[in-house]
């Protein structure tokens, strides 16, 4: 009986089994082998070429300038969401109608990103955006947004910003519905009460909430893609070419199959570093408590 259910369970995983070798581990698997030829993807031979790739991405300016802007956009993008987001969901345990602002908060995080691209995309316009013309009222004129090397870096990270404050938030408005009333409770009495409460309080008990947002922020904002396709293809000059756009340009662009896929694989492996790096602070997190 128990090996006749057995057989019946295996039958159902079947499907999503054998799709997710055919679309998941099968590419994975010939994309790292990819990572090591020298290949445009047309041409029927592959040259072997071993680390090539990877030794010519150190030594390329354009790849380190990659990371520099990747590491900007992970590092803004991620601890000012993470603070924004920390405040938004403080702040709504005290108004009311906090279930439509937290609704109003989170839309960004599922409107499609493409969309969203468009739309600031149109804010950003230097002759008819919004910005502008609002600079325009007070006698300022403002910047080609998008086009200018300045300010092209800030507008994306803007953007992403944006996308990622509603996450945050509700995340640590959960965390902050989980916390032991009592513990204030107790501290009021003691006088500990407002932002002293929230110092040594609030912020102790959350720790391990902050490590979540702030390690999923950093592995999301590595793999941004979208908006900055929409809003500046990686332009100008670079200067908001992130790893992943430089994993497209090099690949279905340049059909430079190898370096793409070597990109994609060190994006990878510091995705995996960062996943190891959670579990090592968390198991000293426990230890500690």
């Amino acid at each position: 009986m128990r090996s006749a259910n057995t057989n019946k369970a295996y039958a159902l995983i079947a499907p999503a089994f054998l799709l997710f070798l055919v679309f998941n581990a099968y590419p994975l698997i010939w994309s790292f082998y990819i990572s090591f030829t020298s290949w445009d993807g047309l041409n029927s031979v592959k040259q072997f070429i071993g680390f090539g790739n990877y030794r010519m991405l150190f030594g390329n300016s354009e790849f380190l300038i990659s990371i520099k802007v990747t590491l900007i956009y992970v590092f803004f993008v991620t601890i000012i969401s993470t603070m924004l987001g920390f405040i938004i969901a403080l702040n709504l345990q005290k108004i009311r109608f906090s279930r439509f602002y937290r609704t109003l908060y989170f839309s960004p995080v599922v409107t499609a990103t493409v969309a969203a691209g468009v739309v600031w995309q149109l804010i950003f316009d230097p002759f008819s955006g919004v910005i502008n013309k609002s600079l325009s009222a007070f006698n300022l004129t403002g910047p080609n947004w998008l086009s200018d090397t300045r300010f092209a870096l800030p507008a994306v990270i803007l953007v992403g910003i944006w996308k990622r404050i509603g996450f945050a938030m509700v995340v640590f408005a959960a965390g902050l519905a989980a916390l032991p009333t009592s513990t204030y409770e107790a501290a009021a009495l003691d006088g500990a009460d407002g932002v002293k409460a929230i110092r040594f309080i609030t912020l102790p008990l959350m720790k391990p909430i902050f490590l979540v947002v702030i390690i999923t922020g950093i592995i999301d904002s590595i793999q941004v893609f979208d908006h900055i396709f929409v809003m500046t293809i990686g332009g100008p000059m670079g200067s908001t070419q992130v790893l992943s756009m430089l994993l497209y340009n090099q690949g279905f662009r340049l059909f430079h199959l190898g370096t793409a896929s070597a990109i994609g694989w060190l994006i990878l492996l510091g995705i995996l570093l960062l996943g190891s790096f959670q579990r090592l602070l968390s198991k000293k997190a426990d230890r500690n408590d």
